[in-house]
C-alpha cells in the first residue's frame, strides 16, 4: 500500500469514527415554568431538577433506551406564569420541537390552559399546578409535587398541638386559579382542626404593597395568617409590612417552600417564628449536592422545589428505559404508573390520590415541618409516605 492510500484509508477510518460519534441520538425534553419575575424562585426549580437529571445522566454516558443511547436535550421555555404563555411554549414544544416529555408548567392557569394539548398529542407531562382539576380525567399528566391537599393536614396538625391556644386564621393568597384553589383547600383543613376563619384576602402577584387588606386583617386580631402560596419572596413582604403595622400574631406559610428569600424580604427578625412547609432536608448531603449542581444553571439561592423536578425527571429517565421505547409514550405511561414506590431524594415516593382525583397519578412524598429560627429554617417534624 502505498503512502497515498495508507493516508486515505486513515483519512477514511478517521471520518468514519467523527461519524459515529456525532450519530449519537438525541432526545429533547421539555421544561415550561416561570422563568422570570414573579414566582420564579420556584420556577427556577423546574428548570433547573430537570437539568441538572439530565446532565448527571449525559455525564454517565447517556440515557440508554432499548439498543440505543441518547444524550439528552433540555429545552426550556418561559410562561411567566401566565396562561396563554403557557400554551404558546408548549404549542412551541410540541410541533416545532417534537418534545414528547415536558415538565411544568408551575402555576394553575397555565397548567389547565395546556392540559388538553397535552392529552390530545399525548404528551407525557409532570407537572406541579395545585389545582384538583390538573389531574381529573387525565391520562398523560402527572403532578410530581406534593399540593396543599397532600401537605396542609399534616402541617395544621403540627400546629395544633404546639400552639394550642390559637383559634383564629386569617389566609392571604394569589389572585389566581393557584391561589383560589389553595385557599380552598386551606379554609377547608383549618376548620376541620376546629379554626376559626376570620378573614381571607386575594393579591395580584405583582403587587408589593399590602397595607390595605393588611390593615383590615390585623383590624379581627386573628391569631395566625396563613400565606398559603404565596410566592416566598412576596411573603416575605407580607411579613414585614404586617409587622411594622404592629401584628404580633403567628404566620404560618403553608404552601411552596423558600425560607430564604422570605428572610431576605422580611428581615430576620420579623421572620423569627415562621411555620413553613419544608419540601425537602436542606441539611442532607445530597441535598448540598444539588444546590452545587443548581449553580450551573442558576445563581444561589437554590429553592427546594428543585428535587421534586430532579426526582421527577429521574422518574421519567428511568420510565424510559423500562419501557424501552423513546416514541410510544402509553408505554412509558405505563412503566412510570409502575414506578411505585420510588426512592427519591428526601425517601420513598409513590403515587397516589385515587379518591381525590380519580387517578393515581399524585406523587406523595415525605412532608416537612420548619420554623424560622434566627434567619435559618429548623425542620421540626416529619411525616412520611403511608
Amino acid at each position: 500500500m502505498n503512502k497515498m492510500m495508507k493516508k486515505a484509508t486513515a483519512l477514511a477510518f478517521g471520518l468514519s469514527l467523527m461519524a459515529g460519534a456525532s450519530a449519537q441520538e438525541v432526545l429533547k425534553i421539555g421544561v415550561v415554568s416561570a422563568l422570570d419575575g414573579p414566582g420564579s424562585e420556584w420556577g427556577r426549580g423546574v428548570d433547573g431538577g430537570t437539568k441538572i437529571a439530565a446532565k448527571e445522566i449525559n455525564e454517565a454516558g447517556g440515557l440508554k433506551v432499548g439498543d440505543k443511547t441518547y444524550k439528552l436535550e433540555v429545552i426550556s421555555y418561559d410562561d411567566s406564569y401566565k396562561a396563554a404563555q403557557g400554551v404558546s411554549a408548549a404549542t412551541r414544544l410540541i410541533e416545532q420541537d417534537r418534545v414528547k416529555f415536558v415538565l411544568g408548567p408551575l402555576g394553575s392557569a397555565s397548567g389547565l390552559a395546556v392540559k388538553p394539548i397535552y392529552e390530545q398529542n399525548k404528551v407525557i407531562g409532570l407537572v406541579n399546578t395545585y389545582t384538583p382539576q390538573m389531574l381529573k380525567d387525565v391520562k398523560y399528566i402527572f403532578r410530581v409535587l406534593p399540593t396543599t391537599a397532600e401537605i396542609v393536614q399534616p402541617i395544621i396538625n403540627w400546629v395544633k398541638e404546639h400552639h394550642p391556644n390559637l383559634k383564629t386564621v386569617a389566609i392571604i393568597s394569589p389572585n389566581d386559579q393557584t391561589g383560589w384553589d389553595s385557599q380552598k383547600a386551606q379554609i377547608a383543613a383549618y376548620k376541620k382542626s376546629g379554626y376559626d376563619i376570620i378573614g381571607s384576602e386575594l393579591f395580584e402577584r405583582s403587587s408589593r404593597d399590602f397595607q390595605s387588606f393588611l390593615t383590615r386583617i390585623i383590624a379581627k386580631k386573628p391569631d395566625i395568617i396563613e400565606l398559603d402560596t404565596t410566592p416566598p419572596g412576596t411573603a416575605g413582604l407580607i411579613i414585614r409590612q404586617a409587622r411594622e403595622l404592629g401584628y404580633q400574631g403567628l404566620f404560618t406559610k403553608i404552601g411552596g417552600p423558600g425560607v430564604p428569600e422570605i428572610v431576605k424580604a422580611a428581615g430576620k427578625e420579623f421572620a423569627e417564628g415562621t411555620v413553613t412547609y419544608v419540601a425537602a432536608d436542606t441539611s442532607a448531603e445530597k441535598y448540598k449536592w444539588l444546590e452545587k449542581q443548581y449553580t450551573n444553571f442558576y445563581p444561589a439561592p437554590m429553592n427546594a422545589f428543585n428535587v421534586f423536578f430532579y426526582d421527577g425527571a429521574r422518574m421519567l429517565f428511568k420510565a424510559l428505559q423500562d419501557a424501552g421505547t423513546v416514541t410510544d409514550t402509553d408505554k412509558v405511561r405505563e412503566a412510570l404508573i409502575k414506578l411505585s414506590p420510588f426512592e427519591g431524594m428526601q425517601g420513598a415516593l409513590a403515587w397516589g390520590g385515587q379518591d381525590l382525583y380519580g387517578n393515581n397519578h399524585q406523587i406523595q412524598a415525605p412532608v416537612f415541618i420548619g420554623n424560622i429560627k434566627d434567619g435559618q429554617e429548623v425542620i421540626v417534624g416529619k411525616v412520611d409516605v403511608k
